[in-house]
């Protein structure tokens, strides 16, 4: 249906705005087992804006260590004290040569369980460090998530854009009673997203289309909390737990310019090219296309821009393809 395409194009955008973003898969590990397992699942996964996405250039410390003014967190209230603290101390650590302290740092940020870093230790050892200093624990998960999605805007990025994918596999995995623990998790990580305002901050579920409608078969106050308002409403309110939109939707109803659609078989063509299709194959691809550009722009059915963007797609794969 395209939602992992459009969820690497806001990436891509994101990160063209300034943005810290983190993209999790839910089909590697469900981040919703626990809160302390979600913020792991983020924290492991952030990268500045403009960084590739090998594993040395991920992670909340890579976010510090690049931040173009973590000086601001000194001041920052929006941060838990003792995360605010935390932070503050990996980037001064950062630029000295202590590695040993870190790289305990570093685990703490980032709740690294092989590594036994106790931050009462680390204020002992080192007396200059700030207090108090975080350890990631089941109680104060709720406040360290907040903090985690607050931090890019307190080091001076323009927020942070986390997005997580095919989120319905909570319901995919184990028995009854472990579905139900992991919607309850995700039902109470956007409630703690919900309270009181996180600057700069906005979370992407995608899911597929029949997620909602299952959910409240297993946990109807979780469906309250994502499912769309009835009636729908222009203007939402200005800290909303969940705000949901079909893929179709965002090209419904589809122009009915001709044009538009040979416009999008020029680009794709074009790529097709790129890859290695013949000149002579770009042609009849666009011919055929430039056939077809009439008919979908009178058709009534939804979803026709995305079904002539697949078939277009489709007959430049075949063509290479061919040629190979």
């Amino acid at each position: 249906r395209g939602k992992t395409h459009f969820l690497r194009a806001v990436e891509h955008r994101a990160c063209e705005y300034g943005f810290v973003t983190a993209y999790v898969d839910c089909l590697d590990r469900s981040p919703f087992d626990t809160l302390d397992e979600t913020y792991r699942s983020i924290a492991h996964r952030m990268k500045p804006p403009g960084k590739p996405t090998s594993v040395g250039d991920a992670g909340v410390v890579r976010v510090i260590a690049n931040a173009p003014a973590s000086e601001r967190l000194c001041a920052d209230k929006t941060l838990a004290p003792d995360y605010r603290n935390l932070a503050r101390s990996y980037a001064a650590a950062a630029s000295t040569d202590e590695d040993e302290l870190c790289e305990s740092l570093a685990a703490l940020l980032e709740a690294d369980r092989g590594h036994n870093a106790a931050p009462g230790r680390l204020c002992r050892q080192h007396p200059w460090l700030p207090r108090p200093l975080g350890k990631l624990m089941q109680k104060n998960a709720g406040a360290w998530l907040r903090s985690l999605l607050s931090l890019p805007r307190a080091l001076g990025y323009s927020g942070l854009v986390v997005l997580f994918d095919e989120t319905e596999t909570a319901l995919n995995r184990g028995g009854r009673t472990r579905i139900l623990r992991r919607l309850a998790h995700l039902r109470t990580f956007v409630d703690y997203m919900a309270v009181g305002a996180i600057g700069g901050c906005v979370i992407y579920y995608a899911a597929a289309e029949d997620f909602i409608e299952t959910t409240g078969g297993h946990l109807g106050a979780l469906r309250q909390r994502i499912e769309r308002p009835t009636p729908p409403v222009e203007t939402p309110p200005p800290n909303p737990r969940a705000i949901w939109v079909a893929l179709d939707e965002l090209t419904d109803p589809g122009p009915d310019d001709p044009l538009f659609y040979r416009e999008i078989a020029a680009r794709i063509a074009d790529i097709g090219a790129e890859a290695g299709m013949p000149s002579d194959a770009r042609a009849g691809l666009l011919e055929r296309l430039d056939a077809r550009a009439n008919e979908y722009a009178t058709d009534i059915h939804q979803g026709r821009v995305r079904d002539y963007i697949k078939m277009a797609a489709g007959g430049a794969l075949e063509r290479i393809a061919n040629h190979a």
